[in-house]
C-alpha cells in the first residue's frame, strides 16, 4: 500500500493530542470582547475564530492528552471561562465531543463542478469576461506540461515557497519525494506573463473526473487574475479531454469563506469529501445576540443524507 494511503487512513484516528488555545476578540457589531477556547490544530482554530471575529489576543493554554479529555472536568473548567468552545477530533473520536455540542461539521468539504454535455464546454459569461480581461491586461499565456523537470521547478520555486509564505507556521508542505511520487502521471498547468512563470497547478484526470491539485505562485498573494485564468483554462482543458466532473479541491465548511465563494463563481457546489475528514464541534457556553448573528453569518455547513445543510443558530438562544 502506498505510504500516502497509510497516512490518510491513519488520519481517522490520529493525532490524539489536542493543543488548546484561548482566542479573544470582538464580534461584528459588538463592543464586548468574547473568548473562544479551541482544542485542535492551530489552523482549525484560526478558521473558526476567523469566521466569527477579529482576533485580538491569543494564548496557548496547554493540551489534552486525548479526545477522551473533552468530556473531563479539566476541559469543562476551561470552557466555563469562554463564550464558545471549538473542538477538532479525528473522525474515529467524534463520539468524544461533549453532549452539549450544538454543531458537528467536517473540517473540510469538497467543491465540485459538473460539466454539461455541451461541446465545447463553456463557462459562465461573467467568468469568461473576467478571464479575458485579466489575460489581456497582464499578457497571460498558459500551457500544459508533463515534463518532470517542469514539475521539479514548480515544486521548488512556486508550490513550496507559496505555501510557506501564505500559511506561515501553520503550513503543511508536502516533501519533494512525496510530491514527485504523487505527481507521476499528472499534468502541470502553467501560467506565464511576459515570459515569467507566475503560477501553476497540477491536474489529474481519471476517466471523466478532473481533479484540480496543488497550486503554486511566484508571489503571495498571486498576481491579480492569475487564479481565475489558471482555473478556467484548466477546466476547459479537462472538458476538451472528456471530463464531465471537476473536483476543485477542499475548502473549509463555511459558505461565507472566501475560497468557497471564489469556487462557487465557477459553478462549483459543496459536497462531502470522498474520504472522511476530521470533525469540528462548536459548543456555545454563553449565548448573545451578537454571537447568534456571527454564527449565522459564517454559514457553517454540515451534511444530512448527503446534502449540505447550513447551520442556523436560533435567536431564542440569545438573551440580551
Amino acid at each position: 500500500m502506498p505510504w500516502r494511503h497509510v497516512k490518510t487512513i491513519a488520519s481517522l484516528v490520529a493525532p490524539i493530542v489536542l493543543p488548546v488555545q484561548r482566542l479573544v476578540g470582538r464580534l461584528p457589531g459588538s463592543a464586548d470582547p468574547i473568548a473562544i477556547l479551541c482544542a485542535g490544530t492551530p489552523s482549525t482554530a484560526d478558521f473558526v475564530a476567523g469566521a466569527l471575529l477579529e482576533v485580538e489576543e491569543r494564548t496557548v493554554v496547554g493540551s489534552l492528552g486525548s479526545p477522551l479529555e473533552l468530556r473531563g472536568n479539566t476541559f469543562r473548567r476551561l470552557c466555563a471561562g469562554a463564550d464558545l468552545a471549538a473542538m477538532e477530533v479525528p473522525r474515529a473520536w467524534q463520539a468524544c465531543l461533549p453532549a452539549g455540542t450544538q454543531l458537528r461539521m467536517p473540517a473540510w468539504v469538497s467543491q465540485e463542478l459538473l460539466v454539461t454535455t455541451q461541446s465545447p464546454f463553456i463557462l459562465s459569461a461573467p467568468i469568461l469576461k473576467e478571464v479575458r480581461r485579466h489575460s489581456r491586461r497582464n499578457a497571460f499565456e498558459h500551457c500544459f506540461s508533463t515534463d518532470l523537470n517542469d514539475i521539479r521547478h514548480f515544486y521548488a520555486n512556486l508550490y513550496r515557497p507559496y505555501v510557506m509564505a501564505r500559511f506561515g507556521t501553520g503550513a503543511v508542505v508536502v516533501d519533494e519525494e512525496q510530491f514527485l511520487a504523487v505527481s507521476r502521471g499528472m499534468t502541470l498547468a502553467m501560467l506565464t506573463a511576459a515570459g515569467d512563470w507566475i503560477a501553476g497547478m497540477l491536474l489529474q484526470q481519471r476517466g471523466e473526473t478532473l481533479h484540480l491539485g496543488w497550486f503554486g505562485s511566484s508571489s503571495v498573494p498571486p498576481r491579480a487574475g492569475a487564479s481565475e485564468v489558471l482555473d478556467a483554462r484548466s477546466i476547459e482543458w479537462g472538458a476538451a479531454n472528456g471530463a464531465s466532473r471537476v473536483i476543485m479541491g477542499h475548502s473549509r465548511p463555511s459558505l461565507a469563506d472566501g475560497v468557497v465563494r471564489y469556487k462557487s463563481r465557477f459553478g462549483a457546489n459543496v459536497r462531502s469529501t470522498r474520504f472522511p475528514q476530521r470533525t469540528i464541534g462548536l459548543w456555545v457556553q454563553r449565548w448573545s445576540p451578537a454571537l447568534v448573528a456571527s454564527l449565522n453569518g459564517a454559514k457553517f455547513v454540515n451534511f444530512r443524507d448527503g446534502q449540505p445543510c447550513v447551520y442556523e443558530a436560533r435567536p431564542d438562544h440569545a438573551t440580551p
